[in-house]
C-alpha cells in the first residue's frame, strides 16, 4: 500500500464510520482493506482534487480527505440523502473541512467543482459516464467498477488515465452495487438487463440475464429460469477459490459473444446462453445448466481454452472503450502476447 494511503488509514478509525450508535454495520459498507486497495490505484498526492461517486459510510471520503491534505479537496456524491446527511455529520465531527458531500445522481458528476485530478466510484454505471471524463483534468486517473457486457453482474474494475485516449488502462476483479437514479432497496435483484426473475421467501430472488435473450419473447426467459432453478448443479466444474472464479468470469466475458448470468439462493454465476439454453459457473465452482446442451458445450470449451492459456487473470485482459450515447462502453479482450 502506498505511504499516503497507509498514513490516511492509520488516522481514520474504520468502525466509527461504518457502525451505527447501536453497533450495527450499515449495509453500504465495504471492507477497509478493499477500500484502501482501490484508493491505492488512484496514485493520490497531496493537493489533489478528487470526485467520489458513492458516499456510503463516509469512510472512503475520510481517507481521501486525509490523503489529499488541507491543500486538496474532495467532492462526494450519493443518491441516498440519508447517507449524505450521516456522512456530513461525521466529517464535521472529524474536522474534515476539505470535503463536501452532496445528494445527487452520481452519473452527472459534479461540474461546479471540476476539473478533478482523480475520480473514484463505489457504484457500477452501465457505461463509463461522459460527465466524469468531461470533468476530469488532463492526465486524471479514474478507478471505477464497470459492466463488461449487457448482462447483469458482468462487472470488473477499470483503471484508466484520461487523455486523447484512455491510456495505461487496466482491469481488476471487483464489483459494487449498480448505479441508479433512485435508492436501491432490493439488493438481491440487479437493476439492469434482467430478462426474468422470481421472488423467493427468505432468500435472494432467482433471476436470469443473457445477451441473446434480450431479443427473445418473454416466455423464453421465463421457461429457462423455471428450468435452471430446478436443475441440479454439477460439482467441481471449476476451481472453487474466488480469485480463479472471478478470473474465469472475466475471461468468458472477453471471449464470448453470448454472455449470460443468473442469480438466486445458490448465489450468482457468469457463463453463456443461447436462445434456448444457459450454462454458468456458481460461486462454489459447480456448473448449472438448463435447456439444450448447446450452452453447456460452449462453456466447457471456454473452460478448456482457459486452462490451455494458463488460466489467465485480469492482468492478461485489457479494456476497450467505445463511445456511446451517454459515455464509453467498456469491454474486455485478451491481451496479445509475443514470444
Amino acid at each position: 500500500m502506498s505511504d499516503i494511503v497507509t498514513a490516511a488509514a492509520a488516522a481514520v478509525e474504520y468502525d466509527s464510520w461504518v457502525r451505527t450508535d447501536d453497533g450495527r454495520t450499515i449495509p453500504q459498507s465495504s471492507a477497509d482493506s478493499r477500500i484502501q486497495s482501490m484508493l491505492q490505484m488512484l496514485d493520490l498526492k497531496p493537493g489533489m482534487r478528487v470526485l467520489e461517486i458513492g458516499t456510503g459510510s463516509g469512510y472512503s471520503g475520510a481517507l481521501l480527505s486525509k490523503a489529499v491534505g488541507e491543500n486538496g479537496y474532495v467532492v462526494s456524491i450519493d443518491i441516498d440523502a440519508d447517507l449524505v446527511e450521516r456522512a456530513s455529520q461525521l466529517h464535521k465531527q472529524a474536522n474534515n473541512s476539505n470535503i463536501e458531500v452532496h445528494a445527487a445522481d452520481g452519473f452527472a458528476g459534479w461540474a461546479p467543482s471540476a476539473p478533478f485530478d482523480r475520480i473514484v466510484a463505489w457504484t457500477t454505471p452501465d457505461v463509463l459516464p461522459a460527465p466524469w471524463i468531461e470533468q476530469a483534468a488532463a492526465g486524471a486517473v479514474v478507478v471505477s467498477p464497470v459492466k463488461l457486457a449487457d448482462v447483469a453482474a458482468a462487472n470488473a474494475l477499470v483503471r484508466c488515465v484520461v487523455g486523447d485516449t484512455f491510456e495505461n488502462s487496466e482491469l481488476h476483479p471487483g464489483s459494487f452495487i449498480e448505479m441508479a437514479a433512485e435508492v436501491i432497496t432490493e439488493l438481491g435483484l440487479p437493476v439492469r438487463y434482467v430478462n426474468a426473475s422470481l421472488p423467493v421467501d427468505g432468500a435472494p430472488p432467482w433471476w436470469i440475464s443473457a445477451h441473446l435473450l434480450h431479443e427473445q419473447p418473454q416466455e423464453t426467459a421465463d421457461r429457462l429460469l423455471d428450468e435452471v432453478r430446478l436443475a441440479a448443479p454439477q460439482p467441481e466444474f471449476l476451481p472453487v477459490d474466488t480469485e480463479s472464479r472471478l478470473a474465469f468470469n472475466a475471461f468468458v466475458l472477453a471471449q464470448t459473444d453470448s454472455p449470460a448470468s443468473l442469480g438466486g439462493p445458490v448465489g450468482w454465476g457468469v457463463g453463456v446462453a443461447t436462445s434456448d439454453s444457459i450454462a454458468v459457473v456458481l460461486p462454489d465452482g459447480a456448473g448449472l445448466t438448463a435447456g439444450t446442451s448447446e450452452a453447456f458445450d460452449l462453456l466447457a470449451e471456454l473452460v478448456d481454452e482457459w486452462h490451455e492459456l494458463g488460466e489467465p487473470r485480469h492482468d492478461r485482459l485489457e479494456p476497450t472503450f467505445t463511445k456511446s450515447k451517454n459515455g464509453w462502453q467498456v469491454r474486455a479482450r485478451l491481451r496479445v502476447t509475443t514470444g
